[in-house]
């Protein structure tokens, strides 16, 4: 019984160290533990390309629609630069259409035959319809005589002693001046008092 005892005894020792080998051999070799980390390297690199190219093809889709941006705008300012163009064209149109008239009747005034006063009349009315055409266009005289001097709207070219006048009273317009709407587009001539 001894023998048969010492014979289970060996016989569990025996799988006992089965056991202990089996499990030492059940994990994983050295160079597949090593493999682990740089398959993971490997997949991450993987996926850091694939963002880089998601984030190249988002670049080139922005760089396509700031050029056509880009290109759109210089389009539009060419466009509103050819309309500005063709508006003063047309404007200066509209007052030569205005101004033909003028000369019409300044060439049958020319080309009558009569007196000194009906010729002064006939000038008289052409006077009119050019200040009339002025006055539609927002050409206005600038007010001087009797006036106190204003840089803006006056040029002095002589300054006279005058008694009765206050200093910088305009005394006498050379040449009158005229407005565009609100913007002086030329300045009276003058004489100031001193």
């Amino acid at each position: 019984m001894e023998e048969k005892e010492k014979e289970i005894n060996e016989e569990e020792e025996k799988d006992v160290n089965n056991l202990e080998g089996n499990e030492q051999m059940e994990g994983p070799p050295e160079e597949e533990i090593q493999k682990e980390p740089q398959q993971q390297m490997v997949k991450e690199i993987e996926e850091l390309k694939q963002k880089l190219q998601q984030k190249e093809a988002e670049a080139k889709e922005y760089l396509d629609i700031a050029q056509r941006l880009k290109a759109e705008f210089e389009n539009y300012r060419k466009r509103t630069e050819k309309e500005k163009a063709e508006l003063i064209d047309y404007g200066q149109e509209i007052v030569m259409l205005e101004l033909l008239p003028v000369i019409d009747n300044f060439e049958r005034a020319l080309s009558s035959e009569g007196d000194y006063n009906s010729l002064k009349e006939g000038i008289e009315l052409i006077y009119r319809q050019f200040k009339k055409i002025l006055d539609k266009f927002g050409v206005k005289e600038i007010e001087a005589e009797g006036q106190i001097f204003d840089p803006y709207k006056h040029h002095a070219v002589m300054q006279e002693e005058v008694e009765g006048k206050q200093p910088n009273e305009i005394i006498e317009v050379f040449q009158k001046g005229y407005y565009l709407k609100d913007k002086v587009i030329r300045p009276s001539l003058v004489k100031v008092a001193k």
